[in-house]
């Protein structure tokens, strides 16, 4: 008898993913926000029921596999014994373990699929509380280094009601600690409407405020990018452009 196939690789590596992550936030969380704060106790309820879960799956996929084993040999028994001259005692004790391991694999094939769904639903509960969580815990500047310079790119305010100006220091310094010379653009992106608005041309030695007027690329309230776009030398000559560049953002939320 071919065993069906409960398990899903895919469903216990989207467990040890969340787990993984559940770990990972309580590693790294450092923040002091009250809101965020007030997260805790939900996120590690959630990260609780899902390493719950991961423990009776893989005990589920334990007890399938034996029960499968057991199903295999009885079955084998079984044909064995069809091709020979046996008491009727004999075929109805196999029977019975034959119709037992059948009934109780079937127990765990829906077992399996309600801890499936529940997997799913908690799943889908944790992003939420995830993505709740990244948006209190926005940081107002990212800081990297590219080239030989070290840049960091801070906002005065990561809410802005309307399309109102973005303000800000750009900081950038060599390895060596002198302050780098040279022009910037800056970029505000939306990754849902996948455009962005590039700022004027910006003269920066070491530490420099800037402002932007109107930066918001559309007028629908969200969530926005600001990133530097490109740095180059008084000479024109690029030191770092976008490719290099786009994975450091700060995030805003306009409207």
């Amino acid at each position: 008898m071919a065993g069906k196939k409960l398990f899903s690789t895919t469903n216990l590596v989207v467990l040890a993913l969340i787990v993984g992550l559940g770990s990972g936030f309580y590693t790294n969380y450092t923040l002091t926000n009250p809101k965020i704060n007030g997260l805790t106790s939900d996120l590690e309820q959630k990260t609780n029921q899902v390493t719950s879960l991961q423990t009776q799956l893989g005990a589920l996929q334990t007890n399938y596999t034996e029960a499968l084993s057991e199903l295999t040999q009885v079955t084998q028994s079984y044909n064995d014994l069809a091709g020979n001259s046996v008491a009727l005692s004999q075929y109805e004790e196999l029977e019975e373990s034959y119709q037992e391991l059948l009934s109780e694999l079937e127990e765990l094939q829906l077992t399996n699929q309600v801890l499936v769904n529940e997997n799913h639903d908690l799943s889908i509960e944790y992003v939420k509380l995830m993505e709740k969580y990244n948006e209190l815990r926005v940081l107002s500047w990212t800081y990297f280094v590219v080239n030989n310079l070290r840049v960091n790119l801070t906002v005065t305010s990561n809410t802005y009601p309307s399309n109102i100006p973005i303000t800000g220091t750009v900081n950038i310094m060599y390895l060596n600690g002198s302050p780098f010379t040279g022009r910037i653009q800056l970029l505000v992106w939306s990754d849902y409407f996948k455009n962005g608005k590039t700022s004027p041309t910006i003269t920066v030695s070491g530490s420099t405020q800037y402002s932007i007027e109107a930066p918001f690329p559309t007028s629908v309230p969200g969530t926005y990018y600001l990133l530097v776009s490109n740095i180059e030398d008084l000479s024109g000559t690029d030191i770092a452009t976008y490719n290099d560049l786009l994975n450091f953002r700060v995030t805003l939320q306009m409207g």
